[in-house]
C-alpha cells in the first residue's frame, strides 16, 4: 500500500504534499544519486502511485470540480511529468561514465587503490586527455600518493600541501590531474556569476581596458572567497606586494632595502 504522504500546514490547512522521502545515503556519487532519483520515478509511475497523487491534489483544490474528463487529463498530465523528468535523467547522466577518472582523487579510496591500482579510471582519463598526461609518470605519482598515509587528503587540500611545500616538479602528473578535476563545472551558477562580475568591473569608464587586465580582475572578483581565504596568511600579501614591486620602478618605495 501507498504509505500516507507528508504534509506542510499554514495556519491548521494543507497547502503543500509530499509524495514520499527517499534515502540517498547508500550511494552519494553524482551517477549513485541520478540512478536512485530514476528508479524512485519509475516506481512513482505505478498507476496505484498515480492514482493516489492525483486524488490528494483533487482534495487540496476544492474550489475546482473535476469530472471524469478532468481526472483523466490530471493522469495524463502526471504521466507525462513523470516520463519527461526519466527522460531527462537519462539524457543529462549518459555521459556520467565518462567522468570516471575523477575517482582516481578520492580520497575515501586510495587504501583500496594501495592494493589494487585502479587501471580503468586511469585508461578512461587517457582516452579522454589523450595529449595531456604522461602515462608512466602519472601511475607512479599515484602509487605514491596511494601508498602514503599522509597523503589521504580532498583533492584541494591535497594540492594545496604540493604547491605549499614546492612538490609540483616532482608531481607534476598529479598536480595536473587534481588542477583538472578541481576545475570541472558542476553547475552553470559559475558562468552567471562570471557575467554579473563582468557587468561591475566593466563599465563606461572602464571601457579601454585591456583583455589581460580584464581577465585578472575577473578572476580576482569571482573568486573573492578563495582570495579571502589565502588572504589570512601573512605571507601572502608580503609575497603580492614583493612581486609587484619587482614588475617595474616605481615611484614610491615598495620594498625597504638593507644598507
Amino acid at each position: 500500500m501507498f504509505a500516507p504522504s507528508p504534509v506542510r500546514y499554514v495556519e491548521e490547512t494543507i497547502v503543500e504534499r509530499f509524495i514520499d522521502f527517499f534515502d540517498v545515503s547508500s550511494d552519494k556519487t553524482g551517477s549513485g544519486l541520478a540512478d536512485n532519483l530514476k528508479k524512485n520515478l519509475e516506481n512513482l509511475r505505478k498507476e496505484q502511485t498515480v492514482n493516489t497523487c492525483c486524488d490528494e491534489a483533487i482534495q487540496l483544490n476544492n474550489d475546482f470540480e473535476y469530472g471524469d474528463k478532468q481526472k483523466n487529463n490530471l493522469h495524463k498530465i502526471t504521466y507525462e511529468i513523470l516520463d519527461s523528468l526519466i527522460v531527462q535523467i537519462n539524457i543529462r547522466f549518459e555521459d556520467t561514465s565518462e567522468l570516471e577518472f575523477v575517482e582516481l582523487t578520492n580520497e575515501k579510496m586510495f587504501d583500496i587503490y594501495h592494493n589494487t591500482f585502479p587501471e580503468c579510471k586511469l585508461i578512461k582519463l587517457l582516452i579522454q586527455y589523450p595529449n595531456m598526461f604522461e602515462e608512466n609518470r602519472l601511475r607512479n605519482e599515484l602509487s605514491v600518493i596511494y601508498s602514503d598515509n599522509n597523503k589521504y587528503l580532498p583533492p584541494h587540500k591535497l594540492l594545496d600541501l604540493i604547491i605549499k611545500n614546492n612538490l609540483q616538479e616532482i608531481y607534476s602528473q598529479f598536480t595536473k590531474l587534481c588542477q583538472l578535476v578541481l576545475t570541472i563545472p558542476a553547475t552553470t551558477a559559475s558562468s552567471e556569476r562570471s557575467m554579473s562580475t563582468l557587468k561591475r568591473i566593466k563599465s563606461f569608464l572602464r571601457n579601454t581596458m585591456t583583455n589581460e587586465r580584464l581577465t585578472n580582475l575577473s578572476s580576482l572578483g569571482i573568486e573573492k572567497n578563495l582570495l579571502g581565504v589565502m588572504a589570512k596568511d601573512p605571507t601572502f600579501v608580503e609575497s603580492i606586494i614583493d612581486d609587484f614591486a619587482k614588475k617595474k620602478e616605481r615611484r614610491i618605495e615598495l620594498e625597504y632595502k638593507i644598507i
